[in-house]
């Protein structure tokens, strides 16, 4: 796997296995071979396409160490597996996912940001008074995509400096993510609101999969919406031209959200998927029980689908982008992402008209995060008048 890239641009060996082929040979961690997906077109499909399993073992790109913290028994681990909507297939998956997605669609997240919208301005006026400096990411980004998660999920006010702890951080540990998630589920059974885990305490689901569901949600998403919110900084800060559009015309950044993420996506591979059954696709001939890697950042930067794409353009139509994945394992935050992202840029343009980059990490490659080839968010220190 290449690491030359960084979100503003990715490594050229992308391009050039796209020039190629949609697809490329490539040799996992522990010896499988499978395919590497480049091509828009061909990442759509496989997304999309139900014989491509998601349910069984996946095999790494790269090594995987897995810190547990706590300890997690057996009932635990069978929790993790049974509601691990990330690693299961229709019908199962469907069932589970229903239990959730209300609190995720687009009436209910937008009803969200009278409150999004007053903590990031708490956030402004504590960056304002603490002087004229501060790292985006770490002092900004993390604090509200904190807050979103779990004001949607339902985390208990007092328990949200915990949560920080356990999932705002640069090394994940399940049994940590697994004992929160319980905690929580037991203090919410006397004290049903409206929110995520209330429903999934009103659902039909088994014990187990609430357990394992609340954990999966609680640990996805957060980060990425708090990169989001860095990288797009970044890029703005650093082109002057695409800055000044959204600060004369702020009512384009909703829109201009699509973009934001077509060009930054974080996932240079996705979760792999294991072939089912043989299938071709775009020339491509896929066997049974080979593992299938596809790279959301190649995609989005096919030129067939975007023209000249690695061009940031805030104002490109760029519908159809695959940062949020595609077909029934599409992100199921996308809409409390888009929500976010586009009132934390809004504000913060408003309220810092003189905003100012000294640096970001990102310019240069930097390790990946996570158990995934993820770009990592790194610092984005600025100053302003």
């Amino acid at each position: 796997m290449p690491r030359d890239g960084t979100p503003f641009r990715p490594s050229p060996q992308f391009a050039q296995w796209r020039a190629e082929a949609p697809a490329t040979r490539l040799t996992a961690e522990d010896g499988n071979v499978g395919w590497f997906v480049t091509g828009y077109e061909l990442a759509r499909q496989v997304l999309q396409d139900t014989r491509f399993s998601q349910s069984d073992r996946r095999t790494p790109l790269g090594p995987t160490p897995l810190p547990m913290g706590k300890p997690i028994d057996a009932e635990r681990g069978h929790a993790l597996m049974v509601g691990n909507v990330l690693a299961l297939d229709p019908p199962e998956h469907t069932r589970i996912r229903r239990a959730v997605v209300g609190r995720f669609s687009v009436r209910w997240v937008r009803g969200q940001r009278p409150a999004i919208g007053e903590f990031v301005e708490r956030r402004l006026d504590e960056m304002l008074a603490a002087g004229s400096t501060a790292d985006l990411f770490e002092d900004f980004a993390v604090p509200i995509s904190v807050f979103a998660h779990c004001r949607v999920l339902g985390v208990p006010d007092d328990k949200v400096e915990e949560f920080a702890a356990v999932f705002a951080t640069e090394e994940l540990r399940f049994g940590d993510m697994v004992e929160f998630a319980a905690g929580v589920l037991d203090l919410k059974a006397d004290d049903l609101g409206e929110d995520t885990v209330s429903d999934l305490l009103r659902s039909e689901l088994t014990g187990p999969e609430r357990l394992g569901i609340a954990t999966v949600l609680m640990g996805s998403g957060r980060d990425a919406i708090a990169y989001m919110i860095g990288t797009i900084m970044v890029s703005l800060l650093s082109d002057p031209g695409q800055l000044e559009i959204l600060r004369r015309e702020p009512e384009r950044i909703p829109a201009a959200v699509e973009e934001f993420v077509r060009f930054h996506a974080m996932f240079i591979s996705t979760h792999p998927r294991t072939v089912a059954e043989d299938v071709t696709l775009e020339g491509i001939d896929f066997r049974k029980g080979e593992p299938v890697w596809v790279s959301t950042v190649a995609a989005n930067r096919d030129g067939e689908r975007f023209p000249d794409p690695d061009t940031f353009d805030v104002m490109r139509d760029a519908s159809g982008h695959l940062a949020f994945g595609h077909g029934v394992h599409a992100c199921i935050g996308q809409q409390l992402a888009r929500v976010v992202i586009a009132d934390a840029i809004t504000r913060l343009l408003q309220r810092l008209p003189a905003l100012r980059l000294v640096e970001a990490e990102q310019q240069a490659p930097m390790a990946f995060a996570g158990d995934l080839p993820t770009y990592a968010p790194g610092t984005v220190r600025v100053t302003w008048d």
